[in-house]
């Protein structure tokens, strides 16, 4: 279902404008405990492994929430793919999975200005846009021209009240 986003992107290239930025991230709940603790460190291992050959590089950073964001960044959109895709595979593989909540892909748009984003929600198995439009708004419109580009393509959350948006992302490096 990840994967369907390695078509998906061109579209809305091409109809939006929207540009990959080259960073997304898998976010999960935080626990305390040595097999969560093991778990991190395994994805750090694999994570560190991949960079000559995938050109990924990657920060983890713990939200105020207690949320455990695995940032990637990257050129290419399917190196960014497959380094999440085994990123969450090693969290559920460990017995997390229950923890994971969403990954979050980032994308620029000239046309619009700002940052927008297709959020991969793992407990549904599809896709939702956020576009932040100010402090605490969102750009319904836009998010619904997202869903219209590419819900044919995609795995789309039809239920729009299930369209959770996800304030503060941690995706850009601050300061």
């Amino acid at each position: 279902m990840l994967f369907s986003l390695s078509s998906g992107y061109i579209t809305l290239e091409t109809k939006l404008g929207l540009k990959v930025t080259g960073r997304c991230a898998l976010t999960f709940k935080g626990v305390s405990g040595t097999y969560f603790y093991e778990m991190e460190q395994d994805v750090k291992r694999f994570l560190d492994s991949l960079n000559p050959e995938f050109d990924l590089a990657y920060r983890i950073v713990t939200d105020s929430y207690g949320y455990v964001w695995i940032i990637l960044e990257g050129k290419r959109i399917e190196d960014l793919l497959a380094g999440l895709t085994a990123v969450g595979d090693t969290v559920e593989e460990k017995g997390f999975s229950d923890q994971i909540l969403a990954a979050v892909f980032e994308f620029s748009s000239e046309r619009q200005g700002g940052y927008q984003y297709l959020i991969y929600n793992y407990k549904r198995n599809n896709f939702y846009p956020f576009v932040p439009a100010g402090q605490k708004d969102r750009s319904t419109e836009q998010e619904m021209q997202i869903m219209a580009a590419v819900g044919d393509e995609m795995p789309f959350e039809k239920d729009m009240t299930r369209w959770y948006p996800m304030w503060d992302l941690p995706l850009r490096s601050r300061g």
